[in-house]
C-alpha cells in the first residue's frame, strides 16, 4: 500500500512539471514571436537577393520580390497581433471575454484592429500601474533609431537600385511623413482610447498599406479593372505609394507593439 502511494506521488510530480513545462514552453513560444522584430524579415530578404546582380537582367525580379517582402511582413504582423491577443486572455479573464464576445479584430488587418490591440496592451498595463502612458516608452530617439536602421537596410540592397526614383523620393520625405507628433500621443480630450497614430499617418497606413496588402492577398491587380488612372499617378501624394514607405510603416508598428509588449511582460509575475 505504502509502495503505490509512493507510485502515486511521483507519478503527480512528474504530471505536474510536464503541466509546467508545457505552460512555460507555450508562454515562451508566443513570447519569442512576438518579440521577433519584422525588420529581420526585410533585412534577411534583400540579404538573399545580392547574388542576383544589379544589372538590368535583375529588374523584372523587382515586383515579386517586393510583394514577396510586403505579404511577408504583413502576415506575420497580423499573427503577432493575434499571439498578443491570446496571450492578454490568457492572463485576464475580463479581458479574454472581451475579445470572444465583443471585439471584431478579424484577420487583423485593417486599422482598427491595429489600433485596437494598442489599446488593449496600454489598458494591461494600466491595470498594473495606473500612471503609465505610452509617451512614456516612445520618444524621438526610438523613432530615430528605428528610421535609421531601416534607412540602412534600403541603402545597403538592390531596391536602391530598381526603384531609386522612388527611394530617393522616401530618403528625402519620411522624416516629414513619420515624425514623432504622429505616434503615440497622448489620449485627446474627450477621446475614449489612445490613437497609434495621428490622422495623418493613420491615413497613410490606410491608403498605401492597407488597400495594397489587401490586393496582394486577394491576388486582384491580376484582374483589377479599377486601377488608378494616369491623373491619378501624376499627382504628388502618389508617390507614397512606395514599398519603402510601406515597409517602414509596417515595421513602426511593430516596434511600437514590441516595445509595449515587452512593458507588459516585466511588469508580469515570474510565473503567468
Amino acid at each position: 500500500m505504502q509502495r503505490i502511494q509512493t507510485d502515486w506521488v511521483i507519478l503527480d510530480l512528474a504530471l505536474l512539471h510536464h503541466i509546467q513545462f508545457l505552460a512555460n514552453m507555450y508562454s515562451s513560444e508566443h513570447s519569442e514571436f512576438i518579440l521577433s522584430p519584422l525588420v529581420d524579415i526585410l533585412r534577411n530578404g534583400l540579404s538573399a537577393c545580392k547574388g542576383t546582380g544589379d544589372g538590368i537582367e535583375s529588374f523584372p525580379l523587382c515586383e515579386y520580390v517586393t510583394q514577396s517582402l510586403f505579404l511577408k511582413l504583413t502576415g506575420a504582423q497580423e499573427q503577432k497581433i493575434k499571439c498578443i491577443c491570446w496571450d492578454l486572455a490568457t492572463v485576464d479573464y475580463e479581458y479574454r471575454y472581451e475579445f470572444l464576445n465583443n471585439k471584431n479584430y478579424g484577420e487583423c488587418s485593417n486599422w482598427n484592429s491595429k489600433n485596437g490591440v494598442y489599446n488593449d496592451l496600454i489598458r494591461a498595463i494600466q491595470k498594473i500601474n495606473s500612471s503609465f502612458e505610452p509617451s512614456q516608452l516612445f520618444d524621438a530617439a526610438f523613432l530615430t533609431t528605428i528610421l535609421n536602421e531601416i534607412l540602412q537596410i534600403y541603402e545597403k540592397s538592390i531596391l536602391y537600385i530598381w526603384l531609386k526614383r522612388e527611394f530617393d523620393f522616401y530618403k528625402a520625405n519620411h522624416t516629414n511623413v513619420i515624425s514623432i507628433r504622429q505616434i503615440a500621443q497622448p489620449k485627446q480630450i474627450n477621446a475614449k482610447v489612445y490613437s497609434l497614430f495621428q490622422s495623418s499617418l493613420k491615413d497613410k497606413f490606410e491608403e498605401i498599406v492597407y488597400k495594397h496588402r489587401n490586393r496582394c492577398a486577394h491576388n486582384t491587380l491580376s484582374y483589377q479593372t479599377n486601377k488608378p488612372d494616369l491623373d491619378v499617378i501624376a499627382m504628388k501624394d502618389y508617390e507614397y505609394n512606395s514599398y519603402f514607405f510601406r515597409y517602414a510603416i509596417i515595421i513602426l508598428i511593430d516596434s511600437i507593439l514590441m516595445l509595449l509588449f515587452n512593458k507588459y511582460l516585466t511588469m508580469q509575475p515570474e510565473k503567468i
